[in-house]
This record gives structure tokens, sequence and C-alpha cells, in this order.
């Protein structure tokens, strides 16, 4: 099986389950392939939402492909998770982000994200390239 078959079958999944693909990784371990997905949502994801992912790639990579050899991981990036692309900024809206930049350090919810430009619930617009570091704070 081609890697990119199997990243495709599971975005479709992860798109199916309404869950943001943050990170994707096949490594191979032999003969077997080790299989991570860290997924997340605009409101928080779940141990059932990683579970309920789980079981339908399972049902369906068991189903489909059963010569596969196979161990598979879901989870959430987690609070504290350094955030640094695209999808770390488009999935983190709505959250409160302790964010440095080369002027200053500050805590903020951050209330929209368009084209490598950070909005801010303090009126502070911020671009990408201006962070030095960002994380996802407990509120």
């Amino acid at each position: 099986m081609e890697t990119a078959d199997l990243f495709e079958v599971i975005e479709e999944f992860v798109d199916r389950a309404g869950l943001m693909l943050v990170h994707l990784a096949v490594k191979n371990i032999g003969r077997s392939h080790m299989i991570r997905l860290l997924v997340d949502k605009s409101d928080r994801v779940t141990i059932k939402d990683c579970a309920e992912l789980s079981r339908s790639i399972k049902d369906h990579l068991d189903g489909n492909m059963p010569e596969l050899n196979y161990r598979l991981e879901v989870s959430s990036p987690g609070i504290g998770r350094l955030l640094s692309t695209e999808v770390d900024w488009a999935r983190s809206v709505g959250r409160k982000l302790s964010v440095q930049t080369e002027e200053e350090d500050f805590t903020d919810w951050l209330d929209g994200y368009n084209e490598r430009c950070l909005k801010f619930r303090e009126g502070r617009i911020v671009t990408t390239d201006d962070i030095v570091m960002a994380v996802e704070v407990l509120e």
C-alpha cells in the first residue's frame, strides 16, 4: 500500500467526522506501519471523538486492506503544544493563547485568523511571521 493512498483514506475519515487533521505520520517499522494522527475541532476534541475516529478508520482498514499490518494512534494535540502552522492558527480561533513576539509577551483570546494574520480580542493584530512562540493556555 502506498503511503499517499493511506493518507487520502485517513483524511477522508477525519473530514467526515467533522475534525481537523493537525498532523498525520506513517512510519514503517519492519513489516508494520505506525500510523499517528493528531486531530482537533473548534470546541475541543474529546476522547470519545478520538475513539470513534479510530474505530471507523480501523474498521475500514481491516475490511478493505486486510494485508496491512499497522498500529493506529489517534489523539488531540493537547494544551501547551507550540503553535506554528496554518492548521494550528485555524483551530485556535476562539481559544486563549500565550504569545511571544520580538516586541511583547501577552495572553489573549484569538478572535480570527486570515492569511497569516491573527486578530486578538484586545485589538492586537499580529502576523504569524512576527510570532516567536505561541501556545494555547487554559481559560
